[in-house]
């Protein structure tokens, strides 16, 4: 990391093992680096045929072959592979192992450990994809949030909606993060920019219910426009209730929310859930001047159409459209 920024290059530290991350990031941080966290979160409904589709791939680029590398191997653990160390718990060869040690002539059988083979391979990756999640709802976001460190989450559908919804996006928020402008952004094809509306209101529902009301009215207006919301990513009251209808309606890939890293966790502990799940993906930022600036930009990137809304609220929120207004 040191060599990279010597050489004037930003150091993208990728996957890699769960255990080791935070100690890497505790170091860093030790050591005075800015940082960014992108976190491709998958969307629950499509995640189960993600991971097949990527298990069958697998076996069509020709994983047994690489397996069946490792087999001459095996005479070095006198015949008996651990599968709990090294490569050989690596998901694919466990589950494979019956079909691979197979000597029999027997083709029915052969292909019955072999469909039995992909079918625990399956299992065992989306467990394993589970735990990952886990991990990152539970240490590494925390962890995060704890340091003040800048965060996006997008949304990984499908591969169709990645350039638009997840690549574009992340480059266009993580240049302006590391050098506040547009010089380096994905443009896909031939899909145009959506409309966006940016969204402020209070963080209280009021005596009346007629403002929820009017907050789910406006996300139903907005599902039937095409329009993505942009927003303090609150979960409660009038702003999770604009959220969370949005998302119900039109996907997690129709919200978007910009929240500073001081009011993030007050968001998690509120609700006590992922924010991915029902409220669209949240962008975490430094502080509020930074979460205001990427909101306002939001808007005059995306087109004359493109507006600011303001809803029900008190001295903040009127405090806050007139900050944008001034801006504009």
């Amino acid at each position: 990391m040191e060599d990279m920024i010597g050489r004037n290059k930003i150091p993208v530290l990728v996957g890699g093992s769960t255990s080791l991350t935070v100690p890497l990031l505790q170091q860093a941080l030790k050591n005075h680096y800015i940082m960014l966290g992108i976190m491709l979160v998958p969307h629950p409904s499509s995640y189960q045929q993600l991971i097949e589709t990527r298990g069958d791939s697998m076996v069509k680029q020709g994983l047994l072959a690489e397996l069946r590398t490792k087999a001459p191997e095996k005479t070095l653990l006198q015949g008996a592979p651990d599968s709990n160390r090294g490569v050989w718990k690596a998901i694919g060869y466990p589950e494979f192992y019956p079909y691979l040690d197979y000597d029999g002539t027997s083709d029915i059988k052969r292909e019955v450990l072999c469909h039995q083979g992909v079918t625990t391979m399956r299992v065992s990756t989306l467990q394993y994809g589970f735990n990952q999640l886990e991990w990152l709802r539970h240490i590494l976001t925390p962890f995060l949030h704890r340091q003040k460190v800048a965060t996006i989450s997008p949304n990984v559908t499908d591969k169709q909606s990645w350039a638009t919804e997840v690549e574009g996006p992340t480059l266009s928020m993580a240049n302006q993060f590391f050098h506040g402008t547009h010089s380096v952004t994905h443009v896909p094809g031939k899909v145009s920019n959506p409309r966006i509306v940016c969204l402020f209101g209070g963080s209280s529902s009021g005596n009346d219910p007629s403002h929820v009301e009017a907050a789910k009215e406006l996300s139903l207006e907005l599902h039937r426009n095409s329009i993505v919301l942009i927003y303090g990513c609150g979960t409660t009251r009038l702003m999770g209730a604009a959220a969370s209808t949005l998302v119900e309606v039109s996907g997690p890939s129709s919200v978007h929310g910009i929240v500073p890293a001081a009011l993030a966790k007050f968001e998690e502990k509120d609700t006590g859930q992922s924010h991915m799940s029902k409220f669209g993906s949240c962008t975490v930022m430094r502080d509020m001047h930074t979460r205001k600036r990427l909101m306002i930009e939001a808007v005059l990137n995306e087109g004359p159409e493109s507006r600011f809304v303001a809803l029900s609220g008190g001295y903040g929120t009127m405090e806050e459209l007139l900050e944008i207004a001034t801006w504009y």
